[in-house]
C-alpha cells in the first residue's frame, strides 16, 4: 500500500458517493479519498446535495451510473431504507440507512454503521446502566438500539414526545416530552447522554437544559461534528466526558469503507484525516 499522490480519474475508476441535504459540510469525501490513495485504490469518492423530493430520481440515477456505494446523511437515512432489496441488521429493524451499496444487477444493500459504530463508542464507555437520547430520527434510532444492544435503560427526550404516551414503554424506550423537568429527571437517570438531533451544526444553537444539569460524572456524546457547537462546549465545561461526531464518523466510516470495498480500512490514515493529526 502506498500514498499515491498523483491519482487521476480515469474511465475504469470506481465511483463511490455520499448523498444528504446540507452536504457541504460533510468530512466524508477527505478520509474516504485519503484511504483509496493510501490502500492504491482506482476509486475516488464525491458528495452530492439531494433534496427529499428529488431523492427517488437521484437512487435511480446513482444506479444508472454505475455508483459502486454510497453513505447516506441526513435528512434521507430513512427514506433510502425503502429503496433497498436487502436490509443487513440492525438497518432491517430500525428501516434507517447509511450506507448502500449497489449490485451489478443493480439490487441495492443496506446497512446501519451508525448504530454499530455507536455500540462501540458505548462500549468505550463502559457498560451504561442507562442513556438518554435526544432526538426522534434516524440518528436517534441508530443510538437507541446501540444503548439496548449495550443493556442500557433508555430514555427518549424529543419534541416529537409528550407526556401523554409516556406510559407506552412496550419496546423499553422511556419516551419524555422536551421540558426542563424531564432533562433533570433523564440526566440524573443516566450514565450517557447522546445527542442525535441536529442541533450544534449552527454556532447559536444551544440547550439551556444541558448548561443546567450535565454534571462530571457523565459522557456525553454528539453525533455533530462542528468544531463551533455550543452544546460541546457545555459539556466540557460542565465537566463531562465528551466524545463528539467525529469518532462516530470515524467507527461508521472503517466499517463502511470494508463493506463497500472488501477491504481492510487504513484507520489511522482516516483518523488523521478526520481530527488532523
Amino acid at each position: 500500500m502506498s500514498n499515491h499522490v498523483n491519482f487521476e480519474i480515469s474511465g475504469t475508476s470506481q465511483i463511490f458517493a455520499i448523498i444528504g441535504d446540507p452536504i457541504a459540510h460533510s468530512a466524508s469525501p477527505a478520509f474516504w479519498n485519503a484511504a483509496f490513495r493510501f490502500c492504491d485504490l482506482d476509486a475516488a469518492y464525491v458528495p452530492f446535495r439531494v433534496c427529499r423530493a428529488d431523492l427517488a430520481e437521484a437512487i435511480n440515477g446513482l444506479k444508472a451510473l454505475g455508483i459502486c456505494g454510497c453513505n447516506v446523511t441526513a435528512p434521507h437515512k430513512q427514506a433510502v431504507a425503502e429503496f433497498c432489496d436487502l436490509l443487513h441488521s440492525p438497518a432491517d429493524s430500525l428501516k434507517t440507512v447509511n450506507c448502500i451499496k449497489i449490485c451489478e444487477d443493480g439490487h441495492i444493500e443496506g446497512w446501519n454503521t451508525d448504530a454499530t459504530g455507536c455500540l462501540r463508542l458505548i462500549e468505550k464507555t463502559g457498560r451504561p446502566k442507562a442513556g438518554l437520547v435526544m432526538g426522534s430520527g434516524g440518528a436517534a434510532a441508530a443510538a437507541i438500539w446501540a444503548l439496548q444492544k449495550s443493556g442500557a435503560r433508555v430514555f427518549q427526550i424529543a419534541r416529537s414526545c409528550s407526556d401523554a404516551i409516556d406510559s407506552n414503554q412496550a419496546d423499553g424506550i422511556k419516551r419524555l416530552a422536551w421540558n426542563e423537568k424531564n432533562f433533570a429527571y433523564a440526566i440524573q437517570e443516566s450514565d450517557i447522554i447522546i445527542n442525535a438531533t441536529p442541533l450544534g451544526w449552527h454556532k447559536d444553537d444551544f440547550v439551556a437544559e444541558l448548561k443546567e444539569f450535565l454534571s462530571k460524572s457523565k459522557f456525553y456524546v454528539d453525533f455533530n461534528y462542528a468544531p463551533a457547537s455550543r452544546l460541546l462546549e457545555t459539556a466540557r465545561n460542565n465537566g463531562c466526558t465528551v466524545m463528539d461526531g467525529r469518532e462516530l464518523l470515524l467507527e461508521q466510516g472503517v466499517e463502511a469503507f470494508s463493506l463497500l470495498t472488501g477491504l481492510p480500512a487504513p484507520e489511522e490514515v482516516m483518523r488523521r484525516c478526520i481530527f488532523g493529526r
